[in-house]
């Protein structure tokens, strides 16, 4: 237990080192290239790194301050995942949820809008049509609030709005100190000035190969992308960890079956018209017939509970777990495999304190000795399952 602890800490470390690991950053490059590397000092010489066509985002540096108090920074305020470059200034505009059905007869153009209406935290895909709409439309900034009741309070998400596709539009989110700092100074002029922009870029999943002697095949796996500007400690350096970990502890096991061992990039894109990540590798490789799929995202929190989520139980053996058993959840890359009709076990905790998604997703917030256990368990699984 002591080395599979120092093994964890050791990954974790080396993966969060880097202080954004984005589509795109070379810190998402780095973490790739230390997978690897772990991979081929485990003793697997099948490893490759499949590229994938990406959008990548440069991030330079953020102001946003009140220009009629002193230029004093607004509280809690990041800039936006995929932001575009911007530099505006004036009283913002603020946007209700009914003024966001009419926005074709706002004028928002060259303005800095508030977006007051926020959805629930998962739906990102309405937050991204609104970004999108407001681009169309000509604004110069738009302002996000980050929410409450999926993530914590006391950071914003870099990730509250990620449409990969704006052209002009810089966009910026605020946690709830800011919001209610904007709230409280509605009348006072702004600044927002963000440098940044996108890029067409080959983002990687790294995949190591142990063959078997057997026709089976299994897969376990991770994301080792992130949201912007933060350690991603749960969100997904803990999940790596979990893969490397079970490389080494399950290479000479089971010999009959092929196990691969994969780190998917771009979990925490947005997903368009290409296939990205888990679902890239899924497609590129419609002749594998995987038995099962373990995925391993956001585990071991100091607070929480640690959680499998089974996906397609029916083609699995009983599941007797020390965890909680939940339903399929289809919010991560085990929804690549589900949907080619691969049972999924998703290795979870649904932490108290959501922190995933912002800078306080910290090394500090993980347990060592529940991610090992959560790998023990993974490992036991596998033998009952094989």
């Amino acid at each position: 237990m002591e080395q599979l602890i120092a093994n964890i800490e050791k990954h974790l470390h080396s993966i969060c080192f880097h202080p954004s690991r984005h589509v795109g950053s070379p810190g998402v490059a780095a973490a790739a290239d230390y997978i690897e590397e772990t991979f081929r000092k485990y003793g697997y010489t099948d490893v490759q790194q499949e590229k994938f066509d990406t959008t990548g985002w440069r991030f330079g540096h953020m102001i946003f301050v009140d220009l009629d108090n002193g230029c004093i920074p607004v509280p809690g305020a990041l800039a936006c995942f995929f932001s575009q470059s911007t530099n505006v200034e004036g009283v913002p505009l603020w946007l209700t949820e009914k003024d966001l059905k009419n926005l074709d007869n706002i004028d928002v153009k060259g303005k800095l809008c508030v977006v007051e209406f926020f959805s629930d935290g998962a739906d990102i895909r309405g937050r991204n049509g609104i970004a999108e709409d407001l681009d169309k439309l000509g604004a110069a900034g738009a302002v996000f609030i980050s929410d409450a009741a999926y993530h914590t309070t006391c950071a914003p998400s870099s990730k509250i709005q990620r449409s990969p596709y704006l052209k002009q539009l810089g966009t910026a989110v605020v946690s709830e100190t800011g919001a209610m700092y904007l709230a409280n100074h509605k009348k006072n002029r702004y600044r927002l000035i963000i440098d940044a922009d996108t890029f067409p870029h080959k983002s990687s999943n790294v995949i190591a190969t142990r063959p078997g002697t057997g026709t089976k095949r299994a897969i376990f796996g991770a994301h080792h992308d992130a949201a912007p500007f933060g350690q991603a400690a749960s969100d997904n350096a803990s999940g790596v960890a979990c893969v490397l970990e079970l490389a080494r502890l399950l290479k000479d096991q089971l010999p009959e079956w092929t196990f691969e061992f994969a780190s998917f990039d771009a979990e925490e894109y947005c997903i368009g018209s290409n296939p990205v990540g888990s679902d890239s590798f899924v497609k590129s490789h419609p002749e594998r017939k995987w038995e099962f799929f373990m995925n391993f995202d956001s585990v071991g929190m100091h607070f929480g509970t640690d959680v499998v989520h089974i996906g397609l139980p029916e083609k699995l053996p009983e599941i007797d777990s020390i965890y909680e058993k939940r339903p399929f959840k289809n919010a991560g890359d085990d929804r690549s495999f589900n949907c080619i009709g691969v049972p999924v076990l998703w290795f979870n905790t649904h932490a108290k304190f959501q922190d995933f998604h912002t800078p306080l997703d910290s090394i500090e917030t993980l347990d060592m000795e529940k991610i090992a256990i959560c790998i023990k368990e993974a490992v036991r699984l596998t033998g009952k399952i094989c």
